[in-house]
């Protein structure tokens, strides 16, 4: 794994709990257009696992898999190899529901299965999570075989299947259901279910009678000599003849269409039951010409990184799925340690270093995932992601800043969430923005001296320094007393005998990302990293 961790020396600030504490005053999604001004924290969980509920700086979680945000604001997290539901607030982490009933010998919990109220309830590896309009809670308890709902009295019960395995459609108990690992609810409170180990797309009624929509898998691998068994298999057609491979992700759109996280097949399908059809929207083309999409005795197709046209996109067993306002498809690419955006017929990796997992926190192209498995979009259009192997909720959301902004016109200046302090404005010049020569190097860590023969400015740190003349658009580097002439983005300019030099210049040099926030007039420079995840 390429380490693309860097730490700016006195610029490494520890800003990796900011983020629940940061309030939105309106629904901001525009992350879906351009993400240069967004980040990813951690909101909570630790690289090593556990189950310890408190402060989500300190909480402990295992292996979380999937995420919802509930009616009262809070998130729930399905704790899937703790067995438990946890509970998510902007300052702490609790269990809402799950037993703990004890260890196995490699000293990991044990699942169990109960119903009962809350906090008598019991699960078994619970994966998927859903909310209806009413505030019913609906979990995909995939070790359980099971689908189990949450009234709105705290009462857990079996909505469909006993905890046998198997692929028989029945009202309620009766049925049965194999690894199930996602579900769904539509407007109309019909649930639908990613039946993963039995290959197909099942659904619920309210009443509870569950029925198989698309077609069973016969395709036989060997995939030991003389051993062979069933695997999952890829048509695209109508609904009743369509196949899958490891269903995953499920998402209902505005018209109570599904897509599908088709994890085995490394594609994106679309259920359109208007229409009655099963398509590909992304991660390959259809099966429609008879051509195999496996090679031979595979169980899954060939999994793969790719952006571009959505047709010819790669992903890597493709988990989790989120819709937002504006009709993009957020998928969690697991095995690519990537967020992927699917819009306008095209994929693009929304955050992440796709192919190499990591624990990094930083900006959107340099963060870190390991194996995220869910995303969900919260009200105030904050992106939250599940990271499974890393045992952590991360949130995508736009830059941290201080409390209280200038509530003027004037430009500010922020250096990871603080303002930079400056007695005078700071200028626009040359569609630049400068800012007196010492408030510059007060913040980035430089010691400024001026030439009295000359009045250049002479700003230094370590073996390097920067000559720089006022009105010159270039400035002198010398490095260990080798020299270089290097062009500025704008003229340094005097005003008011002050000498002001351009923000980004020293900040590129600086290795820090700059941005210009035009709304709010205000430049962005952070660290492209803002810790190691250690």
């Amino acid at each position: 794994m390429r380490n693309n961790i860097r730490t700016i020396g006195l610029l490494t600030l520890g800003l990796s709990l900011i983020v629940p504490s940061v309030a939105l005053a309106a629904t901001d999604t525009n992350w879906t257009k351009s993400s240069e001004l967004y980040e990813i924290r951690t909101w909570t969980g630790q690289s090593q696992w556990g189950h310890v509920d408190g402060p989500v700086k300190s909480a402990t979680l295992f292996h979380p898999r999937s995420i919802v945000e509930l009616p009262n604001g809070k998130l729930l997290v399905a704790d899937t190899e703790n067995h438990m539901l946890r509970e998510i607030s902007v300052d702490a982490v609790t269990t809402y529901s799950g037993l703990f009933v004890g260890e196995s010998e490699s000293r990991t919990p044990i699942g169990a299965y109960n119903d009962d109220q809350l906090n008598l309830a019991a699960y078994n590896q619970p994966t998927g999570l859903t909310v209806d309009s009413l505030g019913n809670i609906y979990i995909a308890d995939s070790g359980n075989n099971a689908i189990r709902k949450i009234t709105k009295d705290g009462k857990v019960n079996t909505l469909a299947g006993n905890g046998s395995i198997g692929n028989k459609d029945a009202k309620g108990k009766e049925a049965t259901f194999y690894s199930p690992s996602d579900i769904a609810v539509d407007s109309k409170g019909t649930v639908y279910v990613s039946d993963t180990l039995n290959h197909t797309i099942r659904k619920i009624t309210p009443e509870g009678v569950v029925t198989t929509l698309t077609a069973s898998s016969n395709r036989a691998i060997e995939y030991f000599p003389g051993a062979a068994e069933f695997a999952g298999d890829y048509a695209d057609g109508a609904i009743a003849n369509a196949k899958f491979n490891e269903p995953s992700g499920l998402a209902v759109d505005g018209n109570d269409n599904l897509y599908v996280s088709d994890r085995g097949n490394q594609r994106i399908r679309y259920i359109d039951f208007t229409k009655g059809t099963v398509t590909t929207v992304a991660g390959g083309k259809s099966s429609d010409n008879g051509t195999s999409i496996y090679t031979k005795n595979s169980a899954y197709a060939l999994g793969d990184f790719l952006d571009g046209a959505a047709v010819e996109s790669k992903f890597n067993a493709p988990e989790g799925l989120a819709l937002t306002e504006d009709g993009s498809l957020i998928v969690a690419d697991s095995l690519n340690h990537a967020i992927r955006i699917i819009q306008d017929g095209k994929v693009t990796t929304l955050t992440g270093i796709p192919v190499e997992f990591g624990v990094a926190d930083g900006l959107t192209n340099h963060a870190q995932f390991n194996h995220p498995t869910d995303v969900t979009v919260l009200k105030d259009g904050r992106l939250v992601i599940v990271d499974e192997s890393g045992n952590k909720i991360r949130v995508l959301q736009k830059y941290a800043k201080p409390a209280s902004m200038p509530s003027d016109k004037s430009i500010s200046v922020l250096l990871n969430g603080k303002i930079v302090s400056s007695d005078v404005p700071a200028q626009l010049k040359s569609n630049a923005v400068l800012l007196p020569v010492r408030s510059v190097g007060a913040a980035l860590g430089y010691k400024v001296s001026f030439d009295k023969k000359t009045g250049a400015a002479i700003l230094t740190k370590g073996e390097t320094t920067y000559t720089i003349k006022s009105g010159a658009n270039t400035v002198t580097k010398s490095v260990k007393g080798v020299k270089q002439t290097l062009t500025l983005n704008a003229p340094v300019a005097e005003v008011d005998k002050r000498v002001f030099i351009p923000v980004r210049f020293f900040a590129n040099e600086s290795g820090l990302d700059i941005q210009w926030d035009a709304e709010n007039q205000t430049v962005v420079i952070r660290n492209v990293v803002f810790n190691s995840g250690l």
